[in-house]
Formats: structure tokens, sequence, C-alpha cells
């Protein structure tokens, strides 16, 4: 047998009004249904296109005007640009050059993202700081100096930065720009200055060293006598070009590996120290090598291989390093099931 449906009372029906009253109250929002209900063809912007909107909400007028003159100032920087290609493909120790953009927008991308949302706001002090970067750049082209010169680049993109989205945008990306110091090579000016003081400390390192491990050696000046076979620490062994690839490697570690303030001002302030004791590991093992090997043998494959092996060893000592103050001090997020006393916001063990 069938059964006849009944029709539906017409007060039973769901209204608009109910739907309305519905959706207002599943959503949690107190108010006026129409204020907070989506029209019949429109579709409700989710959280995260919100944070953009806020984000980007800009007029496109402003973009335009951002684009044409990061455009014409492109094309005047593309000798400086030039000269430091020039530098990568010559010389080998600012090879690492070649990777820093890469490396700088990616760290732009994770201070982007795990931010809070902001709003840009272009600030009309960028544009007198864009001026003022352009007369100084003039001043360093009429005195010839072309390292200067190209040094302008970094202040001109922060100010850039700052016209477009203000200083909540240069706050928040700084470390990206920061990072951008590696793409210069060393002035002369500090190549000189340095450049004899870390030799002779190399030098007596690697005596120092090549001794307690059991090799008797002399030095006379930046020449150690392996026996009879003179090994000559020359400038270009002092360590110092070693030191920006080294840098630029461990302040990019500490921009993107979590950790504690700190931590990232020990590591940082480590890299001289860091870069010393791999550049005496390296002379120690060549002198070694003429030992057991010959001059002739030793300075054609230990030289080449130890220098090779200076920026892993390097590496090598950063991780331990990086370890040790781990070992030594503990957080409160590390320390399990002791969030009452005191002593676990810091816990320094005791050796």
């Amino acid at each position: 047998m069938i059964e006849m449906l009944s029709p539906t009372p017409a007060d039973s029906l769901p209204t608009t009004a109910n739907v309305d009253e519905t959706l207002a109250n599943s959503s949690g929002v107190p108010g006026d249904s129409q204020a907070t209900a989506a029209g019949p063809n429109e579709v409700p912007a989710s959280p995260v296109e919100d944070r953009r909107i806020k984000s980007w909400g800009l007029p496109p007028a402003p973009w335009l005007a951002m684009v044409a003159v990061s455009t014409v100032l492109a094309f005047s920087y593309a000798s400086n640009l030039s000269f430091l290609v020039d530098v990568w493909n010559r010389d080998p120790n600012y090879s690492h050059g070649f990777l820093v953009v890469p490396v700088s927008l990616v760290i732009l991308w994770r201070r982007w993202i795990e931010g809070p949302p902001i709003t840009l706001r272009p600030s009309l002090w960028g544009w007198v700081g864009l001026i003022g970067v352009l007369v100084v750049r003039a001043i360093c082209y009429e005195r010839g100096s072309e390292w200067s010169e190209t040094a302008t680049l970094l202040p001109l993109i922060a100010c850039l930065t700052a016209t477009v989205g203000g200083w909540v945008l240069l706050k928040r990306i700084w470390p990206a720009i920061a990072f951008l110091v590696f793409l210069f090579p060393l002035p002369q000016g500090i190549n000189s200055l340095l450049s004899q003081p870390l030799q002779r400390l190399a030098t007596v390192g690697s005596c120092i060293l090549l001794k307690l491990t059991g090799l008797w050696v002399v030095a006379e000046g930046n020449v150690i006598l392996v026996g009879s076979e003179p090994l000559e620490v020359a400038a270009a062994c002092n360590g110092l070009s070693m030191l920006m690839c080294l840098a630029a490697t461990v302040a990019a570690m500490t921009f993107l590996v979590p950790m504690a303030l700190w931590k990232r001002v020990v590591l940082l302030a480590s890299i001289i120290p860091v870069a010393l004791i791999s550049n005496i590991l390296r002379i120690a093992a060549t002198a070694w090598c003429y030992h057991l090997l010959g001059a002739s043998t030793g300075a054609h494959l230990a030289h080449d291989a130890a220098g090779w092996l200076m920026m892993p060893v390097a590496l090598v000592l950063v991780g331990l390093e990086l370890a040790l103050l781990s070992w030594l001090v503990v957080t409160e997020e590390e320390i399990p099931g002791n969030h009452s006393d005191h002593f676990s916001r810091i816990h320094a063990r005791t050796i």
C-alpha cells in the first residue's frame, strides 16, 4: 500500500529570515543577520584572504611608480652588478656571491610567513633616504671609488623597502636585506689592515699545533721550516678570504634555524676564531704531508685538498659549538614536566 505524504504546513518551512538567523548564530558573531551573512551572489572571504588583502592593500598607482623607479635604478646599477659578478667569477674566495640572493629570498619568505599580518604604509622618508643614497653614490663615482659606489646598493634596497611599506615592512624583512652584505668583497683597506696579523697568528698557531702533535718545526717570520723544507704561509693563506664565506653561512644559519638570541650572538662572534682554527688545521695538515710525502708531492696534493676541506671543517666546528651551547644551557621548552620552578627557565649543567 502506498501512503500519501501530507503536505508540509507553510509555517513549518524555513524562511529566509530563519536561515539568516541560523547563519549568524553559527558564526558566533552577534549583531544584525544581514550584516553577517553573505549575499546570494557573494562568496565570503576566508581569513587567509583577509590577511592578504590587509597586507597588500595598496592602490595600483604606488606599485606602478615603484616598479618604474626600481627598473630605472636597476639599469643605472648595471655596471656595479657586472663588477660583482666579475669578482665572483674571478676570485674563488667570493664565489659564494651567486648564492647570496637565493638565500636572501628564502629568509624573506620565512620572515613574511612566520610573522603576524601587517599593513603596508608607504613612507615619504623612504624617498628622502633614496635621494640621499643617490647623492652619496654620485660622490663616490666622482672620486673613482668603485667599491663604495657599489656598496650603496644595500641602503638603496632598504630605502625602497621603506618607500613601499614603511618602517613596519622594513622591520619585518631587515634580515633578508642585511644578508645581502655578503654580495660584496672585502675592501682593499680591510684586507691590508688584517692580512698581516692573521697571517702571523696562522703561522704561530700552526707551529704550536705541529709541536703538540709530535712534529718539530721552526718558524722564521711567516715561513715554517719542516725539517729542511720551507713551508711559506703566504698572504693568501691567512684565512681572511674564507672569512666572508663562513660568515655568510653562519649568518644564514642564525636567520633560518630557530634559536635563542644569545646563541645567535655567540655564533656570529665566533666566526673569526672558527675561521682561524680551520686555517691552522689546514696549514698543519699541509706540513705533515710535507714531512711524510716530501715537499713536491705535499705541495701538489695536500695544499689544494686541505684548502677544499677548510669550509667543511669550519661548518663541523660551528655545529659542534651549537651542540655544546645547547648541552650547557637548556631553555624552559626543553625541560619536560617542570614549569612551576623558577629555575626551569634556564638550567645550567655543572661540569
